[in-house]
């Protein structure tokens, strides 16, 4: 099934709506939430970033779910953040009404789970999440989550964590522990139609038939590696979606798989209207392989290859979705 990110708004991410962060030094929404009017910023940007006519929009071209990301701070304050709550519940209700499903997906977790920006902690790098408090945290946030939204009609999933980092060994087993025993814990407390979805960590292959009855979570993207940027043809990208087209293949038998992020997006040097394009379509016979995909993102303030909208009004999606 086809579905979109609505990135950039429940947790921001400066490059994705730099006008929520102009003039002002914050680099995140951690920093933001700290300044005069940062506050008010973020409140104004929640109330008009999605909006009904964006829903309408979204179920008439196509699209059938929605992965929502979301902070710690979801349900309520945990200072400096305000919590979505609001936000929230309105977007589960206007997606039941559209006929839209929604994959809650916990972007930023306690102590910050990865080194980005948008991971929960204003000390970027700094990964704090493999301390036990802050898994416990975690693992009760997810089933506050559950408490409140398990038995909405419009639930799709409940996503554990986005992209954690795991530098280690030790740190991959301890989230694999982690992620069974939360997941049974979350399983007991969902209708049996709900997914509860485990990230691969950029890693497939250790992960994936280790996830149990769990949806494995892969995101693609062919821009950020070095191999990637250091390639100067379309070749290079045609051949490693091949590879990775079957890869995903086989790990599909092995557990339910979405790709939750991926995007027509390719590096400098070799991307173009027509590059980018070209790539979309080559991805798009990919997910024949999972159950869904979700394009990072729906959209962003400036048009491109990261902004769904732009591409789909741009005619990249023709006849790869059906209207309503």
């Amino acid at each position: 099934m086809p579905g979109v990110n609505l990135g950039g708004w429940l947790v921001l991410e400066r490059w994705m709506t730099p006008s929520v962060f102009a003039e002002i030094d914050a680099t995140n929404e951690y920093e933001l939430s700290q300044t005069v009017d940062g506050q008010a910023r973020i409140q104004q940007h929640r109330q008009t970033f999605i909006q009904e006519a964006d829903l309408k929009w979204l179920a008439h071209a196509g699209i059938r779910l929605l992965r929502l990301p979301i902070g710690y701070w979801a349900l309520e304050d945990q200072p400096p953040y305000l919590s979505a709550k609001p936000q929230i519940d309105w977007l589960m209700d206007m997606a039941r009404q559209y006929d839209l499903q929604v994959l809650l997906d916990l972007h930023a977790a306690p102590g910050a789970q990865n080194a980005s920006d948008h991971s929960g902690s204003g000390n970027t790098g700094n990964v704090q999440w493999y301390q036990r408090a802050n898994q416990q945290k975690t693992t009760q946030i997810l089933l506050d989550i559950a408490s409140e939204y398990g038995g909405h009609p419009a639930l799709w999933g409940i996503e554990l964590l986005n992209e954690p980092l795991v530098n280690t060994r030790r740190e991959r087993w301890q989230l694999w522990r982690w992620t069974r025993k939360t997941s049974r814990t979350l399983r007991s407390k969902l209708p049996p139609h709900v997914r509860i979805v485990a990230s691969d960590c950029y890693q497939p292959a250790w992960w994936s038939g280790r996830v149990g009855s769990n949806t494995l979570d892969i995101h693609h993207y062919q821009c950020f590696s070095d191999t990637d940027n250091q390639a100067t043809s379309l070749t290079h990208h045609r051949q490693v979606l091949d590879q990775r087209s079957g890869e995903y293949r086989d790990y599909a038998q092995q557990q339910p798989l979405i790709i939750g992020e991926w995007s027509a997006a390719l590096p400098p040097g070799v991307a173009s209207d027509s590059t980018e394009y070209a790539h979309c379509q080559s991805q798009l016979a990919v997910p024949a392989n999972v159950d869904a995909w979700f394009y990072w993102s729906y959209k962003t303030e400036s048009p491109g290859a990261w902004n769904f909208r732009d591409c789909y009004s741009k005619g990249w999606f023709n006849g790869m979705l059906s209207s309503r």
